[in-house]
């Protein structure tokens, strides 16, 4: 079966089609890179900066580890890549805040999924302290994606998927489980991306001096197919 290399599913108050999001792969050299566009091409826009202090923690093994990073700025890349190499199987989280748009806080999360893909959610490890998530099941015929928010399965999420240069394959709906499935015709071989977004409304709070009365997270989430 072609593999999910890529996940992101979207739900938004205002218009994405020419928004920015943080995105996280690891190249052929197993280097982490992480920046800030588009999609997955767009790989040369400057770093905000509640973008560019995100830390970038590493889980292999049961154990889980600050990954030391340098700043990047070429003609092809900008942003952040791992100073050195990680394994194949780590799991890559990070999350940063990028400001107040409108009254709301933006929130950003940012995942890639490590080594081989699992074949029931029940053998997905949730990430600790991390409100909004997704997780990718080997499914017959396809793959099956999980949307928690904090901890739970969301409903009603939608999630579109995306291949390596941008296309949209496909998209869905989360049900009750929080699960949306994707068949082998959407998903295709090399790396996808997609995307995950929830509004709460009524959420408070302060971003330095901007107050905010409402907050969208946004989750983008990326893995390697072991066989490639």
């Amino acid at each position: 079966m072609r593999r999910f290399l890529g996940i992101v599913g979207l739900l938004t108050i205002c218009s994405v089609a020419s928004a920015h999001f943080p995105w996280m792969t690891v190249d052929s050299d197993g280097n982490v890179e992480y920046f800030f566009g588009e999609g997955l091409t767009d790989r040369t826009y400057k770093l905000p900066g509640g973008i560019a202090e995100a830390s970038i923690t590493m889980r292999d093994d049961g154990k889980t580890a600050t990954v030391e990073t340098t700043t990047v700025e070429t003609d092809d890349f900008v942003g952040k890549r791992s100073v050195a190499a990680v394994p194949k199987s780590a799991d890559l989280v990070s999350q940063a805040t990028f400001g107040v748009y409108h009254g709301a806080k933006l929130q950003y999360y940012t995942q890639h999924l490590g080594g081989t893909m699992p074949t029931a959610f029940a053998d997905c490890e949730p990430f600790a302290d991390m409100e909004l998530q997704v997780h990718a099941v080997d499914a017959d015929g396809g793959v099956d994606v999980y949307v928690l928010w904090q901890g739970k399965p969301l409903a009603g999420a939608d999630v579109r998927l995306y291949c390596a240069e941008g296309h949209e394959e496909g998209d869905g709906k989360t049900d009750d489980n929080g699960k949306v499935s994707f068949n082998d015709d959407e998903v295709e071989d090399g790396l996808n991306a997609v995307m995950v977004g929830h509004t709460v409304s009524g959420e408070t709070g302060s971003v330095g001096d901007q107050a905010y009365s409402n907050a969208m997270h946004y989750l983008t989430a990326t893995f390697v197919d072991p066989e490639n």
